[in-house]
């Protein structure tokens, strides 16, 4: 009874810190008339013979833009397929981002929220190190007048006199 209560705690926390990206760009299965697709052997990285033998690396070359895309994701054939024709979605949407239209920087906009998303993290993180830092830096100088204090005091027990 305990467990499901924690499971059910932590999803509730996971889903209210879940950041609300905008959706993937889907593929468009009107867009199979515009592609050319080509199943090749081999290619870079690990496999060696294994991955002469199979077929499974994808190309696809979008007709009208001539996007060409690469992808060998996986080992199966179908797999590289689906995720081949994600990117060159992504890719068409970044495209037709960059003419002026849509966000003008030429990314998705769900590249772009995680683009901006990944920068708030990196300035937060510099922030709160430079927060941190001027404090360690502040106590290392409240020490050293201390002992700069206690030396004098010393110094003035031996000799009477500051030095």
């Amino acid at each position: 009874m305990i467990h499901s209560r924690r499971l059910i705690h932590t999803n509730i926390i996971l889903l209210s810190k879940r950041v609300n990206l905008p959706p993937r760009v889907r593929w468009d299965p009107k867009m199979e008339t515009e592609i050319e697709e080509k199943f090749l052997y081999g290619g870079p990285g690990n496999g060696g013979q294994a991955l002469n033998r199979t077929a499974s690396r994808v190309q696809i070359k979008h007709i009208p833009t001539g996007i060409v895309v690469t992808n060998q994701f996986s080992r199966s054939q179908k797999d590289n397929r689906k995720k081949a024709r994600e990117i060159l979605a992504e890719k068409l949407e970044a495209l037709k981002n960059s003419d002026g239209k849509g966000n003008g920087t030429g990314m998705s906009d769900r590249k772009l929220a995680l683009v901006q998303k990944k920068q708030v993290k990196k300035e937060n993180r510099e922030r709160n190190a430079a927060k941190k830092y001027k404090k360690l830096d502040a106590e290392r100088e409240m020490k050293k007048a201390e002992q700069i204090a206690k030396e004098n005091e010393l110094l003035m027990s031996l000799y009477g006199k500051k030095a």
